[in-house]
């Protein structure tokens, strides 16, 4: 016992035990409106710098990485020492704040957006509500707002919190369609085949195909108008009503839009080796021409890349309009060709020639020669 303990001297009797001292109360919290922030409730989501009171303490959430998170999960009397990493006591407190008015809206609006709705198509800078807490889908990572709930850790990336909120905002009327025409462009079709510029409408929206190339995606199922792909595609322009009235019957395009002399031949499968850079075809009375690019052309000797189907910009460029067929060439000329041909004519010529043929005729002639052959014949 000697290595443990020291021995001070012999005693008798009982020491007294003094009094426990009074635990330190903090300075009172001055700044604000006076008196104590709302009190600690355990599983409660708190922000970085927020605080909250308990027992007449102030404390502040750490604004550490992941530390929001613990100070919902730890009392700040916690003993265990975990609640050290989570709150840092701020000061003292009576009394209570009095409440102030609740946050507004998105749009100035007061109150809550729609709630979020797993699946829902959502786009940049949408606002929705869950728990009373507007969030608003991220520029960059908006795609993942249809799937990553607000709130939570994968939805972090793809939410920012705005705030908090109550009650619901007023619905606002829907959006104008900038169309010469009052009215909804014709709906959508899958079996249509769509060029950068249409508009369609799908569930009182309505959306334009984008320009080339992303104009391929528009007539592509999986990329629909409103779709989770849709965007690869399509523009939303907003929300319409009724439909455009007709208009008058298409003019003749522009005179360097079109070809007054007729189509040219036909796109045909069978001539697809024949197809170059430059080659011009007609189909449903347009001139294609394909493209000039040594990667692009080659799309023309390929069927699925025909002017009748859905991929045929990326070989062919719509260069005119057309109607009727081409004038066949004019009669042959007055000069003989260079070359005779491999059969003889069925009438003979109006003039002998200079020289006899080197084979007689197979019957005599009705007239006499007029001069006499070089040699008498047999």
């Amino acid at each position: 016992a000697t290595v443990a303990w020291t021995s001070l001297g012999a005693c008798s009797g009982t020491a007294a035990v003094p009094a426990p001292t009074a635990k330190p109360t903090p300075a009172k919290v001055t700044e604000g409106s006076g008196g104590c922030p709302q009190a600690f409730a355990l599983g409660t989501e708190y922000e970085a710098d927020e605080r909250v009171s308990l027992n007449g303490i102030v404390y502040k959430c750490f604004g550490t990485v992941g530390a929001p998170n613990w100070c919902g999960t730890y009392s700040p009397e916690d003993e265990s020492g975990a609640a050290a990493a989570a709150w840092t006591v701020v000061g003292s407190c009576s009394g209570v704040i009095p409440p102030t008015k609740a946050p507004s809206g998105a749009g100035g609006n007061p109150g809550c957006p729609k709630a979020w709705v797993s699946g829902t198509a959502y786009e940049a800078l949408d606002q929705v509500q869950v728990d009373g807490m507007i969030y608003e889908c991220d520029e960059i990572y908006y795609g993942h707002c249809p799937y990553r709930e607000p709130g939570t850790v994968p939805g972090d990336e793809s939410w920012t919190k705005k705030g908090k909120c109550e009650g619901t905002l007023a619905p606002t009327t829907a959006p104008s369609v900038p169309l010469d025409a009052p009215g909804c462009p014709a709906a959508f079709s899958a079996s249509a085949t769509y060029e950068g510029g249409d508009s369609v409408e799908v569930g009182g929206v309505v959306y334009e195909c984008k320009a080339w190339p992303y104009s391929a995606f528009c007539s592509l199922t999986n990329f629909e108008p409103g779709s989770d792909n849709s965007d690869l595609g399509w523009i939303k322009k907003g929300g319409c009503d009724g439909t455009i009235a007709p208009t008058s019957s298409p003019t003749k395009p522009p005179a360097e839009l079109y070809y007054d002399t007729g189509c040219h031949h036909p796109w045909l499968a069978s001539d697809l080796d024949t197809y170059v850079p430059g080659t011009r075809v007609s189909y449903n009375n347009y001139v294609f021409e394909c493209k000039s690019d040594i990667h692009y052309s080659k799309f023309c000797k390929q069927a699925a890349y025909s002017p009748s189907g859905i991929y045929w910009s990326l070989a062919w460029n719509k260069i005119a309009w057309c109607e009727g067929t081409m004038a066949p060439t004019s009669t042959p000329s007055a000069e003989p060709s260079l070359t005779p041909s491999a059969e003889p004519s069925l009438k003979p010529s109006a003039s002998p020639s200079d020289e006899p043929s080197l084979k007689p005729s197979a019957e005599p002639s009705l007239e006499p020669s007029l001069k006499p052959s070089a040699s008498p014949s047999d």
